[in-house]
């Protein structure tokens, strides 16, 4: 220590900045100066050779149990201990008297030993001055550096002494109230052994100047005083403070200015640190004397006074005591991990034992779920013990804890977090004189000055921040005088009085001016409490603001009860106050009750201003009410019932619905909501499981054809079903011939049907047309609507019919299949088939492009028939098509704008908002409310709901049903409504057939496609024809109608899969209402919209009519009678009319071909719903309405998937009846068939049934799929509500019919929830179903209509019979080492070299590579994503242990499903923790891929980006 002043005072010498002061104070050290320096040169180098240590070298058993002191600073590089010498007896600096030494705390300085020569007090003259030196230095304009090693190390040395004499380690000789009047024994003790040679005076006067230096010169970088040096002062201010350098910089500065603070003069010591900051003028009360730097300086120079006094980092708590405030200010920012918490700790503190207890006793601990870590936050009790003004604050930092605090304890931080008085250690209790000292006083009564007596309009000199940290200081110093007061026996003296309490009534003149009279620290105070209250009183305060009128009013509390004096003259400014303190019994009460009559006051100005705001909103919302009233008025004035307030205008519907880019609540333009459409290949992933980590070398193999063919084994089903031939271009005239006289049509139909082939095939054009003539009758033409509603009463009434002469409850009864009649029918079929003929010639005389571009596009035919779909019709390149909406609309004109805003942005490679997501040229954009992607619009409700018929509906076919004799009996629950579902289908095909239905059919054009539809036409057609978009878009073979129903369907079948899914957790969701709560969504909102839309479009055009009019017959023919009307028959001169239609335009696989092959593929080789919903689609569209019908129609497909079920089964297992346990029923039947045919097992599969499943079970299980989308589409059908846009939020409500009566909150086991559905949809018992003779002759039908097709065509995939198992993304192991050493060298199966950063794809097991190269770009993640997933690709970056997100060629990161114990991730392994696998998380991820909400997120959006830009 002596070595340290030695080379302090030697520095001083020669330091330039106080050579003034030293010339005055010590003449003869200009003549030393450079003895000086060398002596300071000769002490430095003692120093670095670690001469001088601290405590003793060695100790032996005679050295009475002295120990070494061991601790060594980290920063300083070199281990220092203290020397102690004697001072000399005839001339001691600091005297004390050695018997009144503790022996307990000061034993450790006398039984120091020393090496070398003795303390010379002679040779240090400026640091034992006994008069305070006047040093001049201004910060802003001399030199600066805040690098004093010196002063650190003298401060180090000081707290190591402190902390060994006064610390945990000692006996706790600490104070929390004891005497500050007089230099206690024991810190006089303590100096005197420590500072020996030096005077308190000269020692704190020169010591503290540099580190006070080195705290202005932050205050003034804070204040914008250095911003002409650049980043330099800045960087140097944030190194200072930032908690790796702190606990060696500020926190010792802040140290060693305390040990200062408490041997100086207080006043002189503030006088000081007034000076440095500048601010001496601030004492003149001039009231213009302020400048732009000085607010922010003065408050700094307050809070560093503060700090001063109440920092006990090194002065008075322990090491948990720290360890708990470091946290706790930490918590206060923000929630935090505990990594995070560890490093923003010092270095000792960070490396305590008591960490995780302290952490777990302040903070709770959220586990980590979805987006989240595994955060701690703050408790809430802990709250009160935040600071204020902790060394370390930044005024961002400050900012966030302030809000927090406010958010949390719903009061302001500033008005009750307010500094207080602890322990501290005995030596450096005189800190306390400090706060209370004059020129404190003056410098509070100052601020409070300017504050009251500056006006209004101009700027203060004290503005809001600098009054609140004046009155924390004075705060402090209350509670200083308080616990003096509380701690003293007796009470104070006169001279015992601290000069905070005796010039409190001091009055002032200087700067009064005006007739304001003489002004104390007590009256400012009262006129700042009546200023601050009466401003309260016009603006309400509410409970989180900062009231200054309070916290000024507890100061005034505190002076009258510390002090009698104060209370005098408070009684006289402010009875007010202090009259609850001067009869605090009889009167305790009443002043209770005033100033809850003041709150009271308050609350209920603020009430009717509150009620004023709220009257104006309501005569607003009964503005807006009664505007809308009157538009339903007029509406109802129409005769219409509200599902027909869609009718002719689209506006009228969409009112309330406002444009996101307009905001016009006023206009009339059609509305239009946001969509998203994506491929997606969910259904391939289900059906095939998800893959095994381990067996990822063994997926390598498989999955390098997968890359470049389809993942999905069903997809590759051939749907040709074997085209009897082509027909050559030169065709017989004779074919073309039969085919006209087969179609027997009116003579101007024939010509057109002639007509047609003559521009298909050249050499016919030598037939020669028919002669038109009128027959004088002309026959009436009504619209396809009133058509349709025509043959749906006609199918009733022959439905009514059969059922009348049927008897069910004969067991002998057949099916009224008839094939004879499909033979005698094919007249009907050719008549249909000619109209359709028709209907296309007509379609391409009107687009004449059309029909020249069917010439010339046979490459791309070509490569959309090798590549059929997955079940039958839709995209060749995945599963199908999903939808999604965020909710919002815009006016089409107003979306136009605005993408041709930003394609010219794009092109001008202009910045524009989500330019690193979106390519306008593809019709992107993002949703300009919610942020979301959007690919396209779908109009809001365009035409008729067909109210015609839908109040009659459902009681007319009640009615008819009703009339059989089987309708009310008991057989009806106790069976499958099998029969009235054939005798159904049969009825639609015979009267879809009708001459006179024929006859009467429109053949015009009914309707031309709105021009608020192209948008989402054009985007399906890319994506169902991405090959043959131009040419099909102006195709009438194309269904519009038919592509968005099929839309429909994938998005119902793939939301049913995504609602199996837990949000949190890997338990699978069987619940109902986990189902429902998906459709509520605005997705199933659109999905309701989108079946609107098909309504209102599958009878615009009469093409599109006679394409589901076909498809009606073949799937009658399939279900009803096991056959396929297409190939039936091979007789010459027979199913001309087919064979013309399928080849006409050189096309093998038109999608109206490849519609009818589906239709009339077996109907066990396709899934049941999709077949259930084909046939919807195919019927007259009132039957959407129709609920008995759709119940018949889901029973009829439910023994579809019990069939499959049993022929997966027993194909699997190989068993014969016996083994099974089941004889005469549709086990056993199946059982017979399937030994005599092996098609089945090569067929039929699953990846999801063990040997020993049992087999009720199981054929339950596997129907489990099925009846929840049944339920799923029954809720869409049927909502509750009948007006959508008015409240979209409950358009999925609950519905009246007894479906929604069986839905219960509980999560139930997968058969309890099987149970359930049969019960919903009326399905009877398995072991009835089973027996059911009706059923097991129509299942060897279906059977045998299979095995045909199989050997015929022979199917080229398989189809994979499912339970309800949910959507997994790869099976990965619990802990990352093992995942590490497994594929961290593995070689790229392409280019077999090592992979530098390999990429797990999560989707199907295989390593790919998030960088491209030329030599493997198969193995790129974004080739691999459009391959694998259709565009979507979910990859596990190996090195980094996060997730890499790929939709198409936009890539997002996603955080580490791996986290270590304490649920945080580390990224690129730099932590070395143990990584272990986070369900919670994980699931999160799975569930975002199977609700196709990559691109629907704000969190992954948020980090999206093109490929091209992104860097991995």
């Amino acid at each position: 220590m002596y070595e340290c002043l030695k080379a302090i005072e030697n520095w001083l010498e020669v330091d330039n900045t106080t050579g003034a002061a030293l010339n005055k104070l010590t003449p003869n050290t200009s003549s030393n100066s450079g003895s000086n320096f060398s002596a300071l040169k000769e002490t430095l180098s003692k120093i670095r050779k670690g001469k001088y240590i601290f405590g003793r070298l060695a100790s032996s058993s005679e050295d009475h149990g002295l120990r070494c002191y061991s601790d060594v600073h980290s920063g300083l590089g070199v281990s220092f201990e203290l020397e102690n010498r004697k001072s000399k007896d005839n001339k001691p600096m600091i005297s004390y008297d050695a018997d009144a030494v503790n022996a307990s705390s000061l034993a450790w300085f006398n039984d120091i030993l020393m090496e070398g020569d003795t303390m010379d007090i002679d040779a240090l003259h400026i640091l034992n001055l006994s008069d305070w030196p006047n040093i001049v230095y201004d910060v802003s304009s001399q030199d600066i550096s805040v690098h004093i090693p010196l002063h650190r190390l003298v401060s180090l040395l000081l707290h190591k002494a402190l902390r060994r004499c006064f610390g945990e380690s000692a006996l706790p000789n600490m104070t929390s109230g004891s005497s500050v009047n007089s230099l206690s024994t024991s810190c006089i003790d303590f100096f005197a052994h420590v500072l020996g040679g030096c005077h308190p005076f000269g020692f704190s006067a020169f010591v503290m100047e540099h580190p006070l230096r080195v705290r202005v010169f932050c205050a003034e970088v804070h204040a914008g005083m250095w911003r002409k040096h650049g980043d330099a002062a800045l960087y140097s201010c944030e190194w200072y403070r930032s908690v790796g350098w702190s606990e060696q910089s500020l926190e010792l500065d802040l140290f060693l200015l305390q040990c200062c603070a408490a041997l100086a003069p207080p006043d002189l010591f503030v006088s000081r640190i007034l000076e440095r900051f500048g601010l001496s003028n601030y004492l003149s009360l001039n009231l213009d004397g302020s400048n732009e730097f000085e607010p922010v300086l003065l408050q700094e120079m307050l809070t560093i006074i503060i700090q001063i006094v109440k920092e006990r980092r090194f002065s008075g708590i322990t090491t948990a005591e720290s360890l708990k405030r470091e946290l706790i200010c930490k918590l206060a920012i923000g929630d935090a991990t505990r990594s995070q918490l560890v490093k923003s700790l010092p270095r000792d503190l960070s490396k305590s034992d008591q960490l995780q207890e302290i952490l777990d006793t302040v903070a709770s601990y959220s586990r980590p779920s979805g987006f989240n870590q595994g955060m701690y936050s703050l408790r809430w009790r802990y709250w009160k013990e935040l600071d204020l003004y902790h060394p370390r604050w930044n005024s961002r930092d400050l900012q966030s804890a302030e809000e927090r605090y406010l958010r949390f304890c719903r009061v302001s931080a500033w008005t009750n977090q307010l500094p207080r008085w602890t322990k501290i250690f005995s030596p450096l209790k005189e800190v306390a004189r400090v706060a209370t000292c004059k020129v404190v006083l003056r410098i509070i009564r100052a601020v409070l000055f300017y504050a009251v007596f500056t006006d209004k309009g101009t700027e203060s000199r004290a503005p809001d921040g600098v009054v609140l940290t004046a009155l924390h200081l004075l705060s402090l110093a209350l509670d200083i005088c308080c616990q003096q007061r509380e701690s003293c026996d007796q009470p104070c003296s006169e001279g015992d009085v601290f000069p905070i309490l005796a010039d409190s009534s001091e009055e002032i003149w200087e700067g009064l001016n005006y007739d304001a009279g003489g002004q104390s620290l007590l009256s400012l105070l009262v006129v700042l409490k009546r200023m601050e209250k009466k401003e309260n009183t016009d603006i309400f305060l509410d409970a989180g603001g900062c009231n200054l009128s309070s916290l000024i009013e507890s100061i005034l509390k505190k002076f009258a009860e510390i002090d009698s004096g104060c209370m005098a003259k408070l009684q006289q400014l402010a009875p007010e106050v202090v009259s609850c303190l001067s009869h605090p019994n009889p009167s305790s009460d009443m002043n209770l009750s005033r100033s809850d009559s003041d709150s009271e006051k308050r609350k209920a100005k603020a009430r009717e201003r509150q009620a004023a705001i709220l009257e104006k909103m309501r005569a607003e919302q009964s503005k807006f009410l009664a505007s809308i009233d009157s538009a339903v008025d007029e509406g109802s004035n129409s005769g219409l019932d509200v599902n027909r307030s869609d009718v002719g205008d689209d506006s009228e519907e969409s009112a309330q619905v406002v444009c996101s880019l307009c905001h016009d609540p006023n206009s009339k333009n059609p509305i239009s909501f946001l969509i998203h459409l994506q491929k997606s290949r969910l259904v391939s992933f289900v059906d095939r499981g998800p893959p095994s980590w381990e067996q990822f070398c063994r997926l390598e193999k498989e999955n390098v054809s997968t890359a470049t063919g389809k993942v999905t084994d069903q997809s590759e089903t051939s749907t040709s079903s074997g085209s009897p031939g082509l027909i050559s271009s030169s065709l017989s005239a004779q074919l073309v011939q039969n085919a006209a006289n087969e179609f027997c049509g009116q003579p101007e139909e024939v010509n057109a049907f002639l007509g047609f082939f003559k521009a298909q095939f050249p050499a016919l054009r030598g037939i020669q047309e028919l002669h038109t003539f009128k027959d004088g009758s002309e026959r009436s033409v009504c619209s396809i609507e009133t058509l349709e509603q025509d043959m749906y009463f006609s199918i009733l009434r022959e439905l009514h019919d059969n059922l009348l002469h049927s008897d069910f409850s004969k067991e002998d009864t057949k099916i009224p299949t008839a094939e004879g009649g499909f033979e005698k029918g094919r007249d009907t079929e050719s008549v249909l088939l000619g109209k359709y003929i028709v209907a296309l010639w007509r379609e391409k005389k009107e687009s004449p492009s059309g029909s020249q571009d069917s010439h010339n596009d046979e490459a791309s035919v070509e490569s959309t028939s090798k590549c059929p779909s997955y079940d039958g019709f839709g995209p060749s390149d995945c599963d199908g098509v999903h939808i999604s909406s965020c909710g919002h609309a815009v006016h089409q004109g107003c979306l136009d704008r605005y993408l041709s805003s930003l394609k010219e942005r794009s092109v001008r490679r202009i910045v524009f908002e989500g330019g690193h997501i979106v390519d306008p040229s593809q019709g992107e954009f993002l949703c300009p409310t919610c942020r979301r992607l959007v690919n396209s619009v779908l109009p809001a409700l365009p035409g008729v709901c067909k109210e015609v018929w839908k109040q009659s509906v459902s009681s007319t076919m009640s009615s008819y049903l009703g009339a059989g004799p089987s309708a009310t009996s008991s057989e009806e629950i106790s069976s499958l409504r099998i029969q009235q579902a054939l005798l159904l289908l049969r009825s639609a095909a015979n009267v879809v057939g009708k001459d006179e239905t024929l006859k009467s059919f429109p053949l015009q054009r009914n309707g031309r496609m709105r021009q608020n539809l192209e948008p989402v036409f054009q985007a399906l057609f890319k994506m169902y024809y991405p090959n043959k978009q131009d040419k099909l878009s102006r195709s009438a073979r194309v269904s519009h109608s038919m592509l968005m129903w099929d839309t429909l369907k994938y998005s119902l079948i793939s939301m049913e899969i995504a609602a199996r899914c837990g949000r949190t957790h890997i338990t699978p969701n069987y619940g109902i209402n986990a189902m429902y709560e998906e459709l509520k969504s605005s997705s199933g909102f659109i999905m309701w919209l989108l079946l609107k839309v098909v309504q209102n479009w599958q009878t615009k055009n009469g093409v599109h009519v006679l394409q589901r009019y076909r498809g009606t017959q073949l799937f009658a023919a399939s279900i009803c009678s096991g056959i396929s009307l297409d190939y039936t028959s091979g007789t010459p001169g027979q199913g001309n009319m087919l064979r013309i239609v399928k080849h006409a335009d050189k096309e093998e696989s038109c999608p109206d071909t490849q519609f009818w092959n589906r239709a009339s593929d077996p109907v066990l080789s396709r899934d049941p719903f999709s077949s259930l919903m084909w046939v919807l689609f195919c019927l007259p569209f009132p039957f959407l309405s129709c609920k008995e019908s759709l119940l018949s129609l889901v029973h009829v497909f439910y023994a579809v998937s019990i069939a499959q079920a049993i022929i997966m089964y027993c194909g699997l297992h190989q068993c014969k009846t016996s083994e099974l346990g089941f004889n005469d029923c549709l086990i056993s039947d199946i059982s017979k068939v399937l030994a005599e045919s092996g098609c089945a097992q090569k067929f039929f599969a699953s990846n999801y049934i063990g040997s020993s499943s049992n087999i009720r079970d199981t054929i339950r299980s596997m129907s489990f799929p099925y009846l929840r989308r049944c339920a799923l589409l029954w809720k869409l059908l049927y909502p509750s509500s009948p007006a959508p846009f008015c409240d979209r939020n409950n358009l999925l409500g609950r519905s009246s019919f007894a479906i929604n009566d069986m839905m219960d909150d509980g999560s139930l086991v997968e058969l309890n929830e099987i149970q359930k559905l049969e019960n919903m949809f009326k399905i009877p018992s398995l072991d009835v179903v089973l027996k059911e003779e009706v059923l097991r002759s129509l299942v060897l039908k279906w059977f045998y209509h299979f095995h045909k097709e199989f050997e015929r065509c022979s199917f080229g995939g398989v189809m994979h019979v499912k339970p309800a198992v949910p959507f997994k993304l790869m099976h990965l192991p619990h802990l990352y080492q093992d995942l590490l050493q497994r594929l961290i060298k593995q070689c790229c199966p392409d280019c077999k070299t090592i992979l530098p950063d390999p990429a797990l794809c999560l989707l199907c097991g295989r390593l790919c590579s998030p960088s491209w190269k030329s030599c493997c770009s198969q193995s790129g993640c974004q080739a691999h994503a459009m391959a694998c997933g259709a565009g979507t690709g979910v990859f596990l970056l190996i090195r980094r242990t996060t997730i890499l997100l790929q939709r198409c060629a936009r890539q997002a990161p996603w955080p580490s499903p791996y986290l270590d114990a304490f649920g945080e991730e580390d990224i690129e392994m730099h932590r070395g923790k143990p990584l272990y696998l986070n369900e919670e998380r994980y699931a999160a991820l799975t569930y975002m891929v199977a609700s196709h909400g990559l691109d629907q997120s704000s969190k992954v959006l948020r980090q999206t980006t093109i490929s091209s830009l992104f860097m991995v």
